[in-house]
C-alpha cells in the first residue's frame, strides 16, 4: 500500500494537532508547584481546589483499587500526603491530557494496560538503578504513546490501514506507519507535547521513544522509556518481559541497558500493580464508550519496536 493510497501526511497531522484544545491552566500551575522545594501539601491543595472538575477526577482515581488505599480519600488534604506530590502532578496531567484528548476509536483498553504498565516499568527501572526523579519516568512511560490516540481517533482510515499491513506483513506498528505514512505516532506525539508545552524531558521521551539518540543530551531519560517500552510490548496475553532476562537484554541494546535488578524489580511491581488495573479501568468512563473499530488483540514484536496491536482473525461467517 502506498503512501497516496493511504491520504496521510505530517502537514495533515499537525494541522490536526493545531486543533487541539490547550490543557487547562492548572496543570502547569501544579507542575510548578511540586517542581518547587518549598512547597506544602496544602499549596497544592489550593492549586488543584481552583479546577473542581480535575479535582474531582483526581479523588475518583485515588479511590480506584489501583492505588490500593485503605479507606475512603474524599479530600485532597488526605490524598496528597498519602500519594505524594509527584504522583499527583502525574494524575493532574493524565486526566487533563485524556479528557482533553477524544479517545474512542480503538482499543482503550489495550491501550491503557500497555501505557500502564510501562509506566510501573519506567519508574521501577528508575528506582532500581538510582535514578533521580521517578516519578517524571513514571509519567513519560504512562503518557510516551499519545500519538497513537490522535491517529486513531482523527485518521481511523489511515490507522486501520497501518493494523492491516501489520497484519498481512507480519511487521510492527511504528514499522507499519514508516511504511504508509510521511510520519509515525512517536513524531505526532512529540508535535503533541510540543502544543501543550510539556517539560522538555516529557517532549523528548515521547518523540523519540523508538530511537533515544536523537533526543541529545536527554537521551538517557528517553531511554528508561524505551526500555520501559520493550518490556511491556503486549504478547500473547501478558507482556515481552514474559520471555525473560537474558533474551530482554539483547531486545533493550542501545536503550538503557537492562539490569538483573532492574529487571527483577519490574516483575515485582508488575505483580504488586497490575492486580489493580481491572477495577482501576472499570471506573474510567472512557472504557464503556462504544468503539467504530475492531477491537484489538497483542501480538509478538519485533526487536525495538512496541505497542502492538492487530486485528482480530475472521470468524466464518
Amino acid at each position: 500500500m502506498s503512501l497516496a493510497r493511504t491520504g496521510l501526511n505530517i502537514k495533515q497531522v499537525l494541522d490536526k494537532v493545531k486543533e487541539l484544545p490547550t490543557l487547562p491552566d492548572v496543570v502547569f500551575k501544579v507542575n510548578e508547584v511540586v517542581n518547587d522545594p518549598s512547597t506544602s501539601a496544602t499549596d497544592l491543595e489550593r492549586v488543584i481546589s481552583h479546577d473542581q472538575a480535575i479535582a474531582a477526577k483526581v479523588l475518583k482515581l485515588v479511590n480506584s483499587a489501583f492505588y490500593g488505599l485503605p479507606g475512603r480519600v474524599d479530600t485532597l488534604s488526605r490524598a496528597i500526603p498519602l500519594l505524594g506530590f509527584s504522583t499527583v502532578r502525574n494524575l493532574v496531567m493524565s486526566v487533563s491530557i485524556f479528557s482533553s484528548t477524544p479517545i474512542t476509536e480503538f482499543d482503550m483498553k489495550t491501550f491503557w494496560r500497555h501505557s500502564f504498565s510501562t509506566s510501573i516499568a519506567a519508574k521501577a527501572i528508575a528506582v532500581a538503578d538510582g535514578l533521580p526523579d521517578e516519578e517524571s519516568h513514571s509519567l513519560a512511560g504512562l503518557i510516551h504513546d499519545i500519538g497513537k490516540v490522535l491517529l486513531f481517533q482523527h485518521f481511523a482510515k489511515q490507522a486501520k490501514a497501518v493494523v492491516e499491513m501489520m497484519e498481512d506483513k507480519g511487521v510492527s506498528f511504528i514499522q507499519a506507519e514508516q511504511r504508509l505514512y510521511a510520519t509515525d505516532h512517536a513524531e505526532v506525539g512529540g508535535a503533541i507535547a510540543e502544543k501543550w508545552s510539556f517539560p522538555p524531558n516529557l517532549q523528548a521521551a515521547i518523540a523519540w521513544h523508538h530511537n533515544p539518540e536523537p533526543a541529545g543530551d536527554l537521551a538517557d531519560f528517553v531511554s528508561v522509556t524505551a526500555t520501559a517500552n520493550v518490556l511491556m510490548t503486549p504478547r500473547e496475553e501478558g507482556f515481552m518481559i514474559d520471555v525473560g532476562y537474558e533474551p530482554l537484554t539483547e531486545m533493550c541494546e542501545g536503550f538503557h541497558p537492562l539490569s538483573m535488578k532492574a529487571y527483577e524489580n519490574v516483575v515485582k511491581e508488575l505483580d504488586k500493580q497490575m492486580q489493580f488495573f481491572e477495577n482501576f479501568i472499570d471506573r474510567m468512563e472512557i472504557f464503556r464508550r462504544p468503539s467504530s473499530l475492531p477491537t484489538l488483540e497483542p501480538r509478538p514484536r519485533g526487536k525495538k519496536d512496541s505497542g502492538i496491536w492487530t486485528l482480530p482473525e475472521k470468524k466464518d461467517e
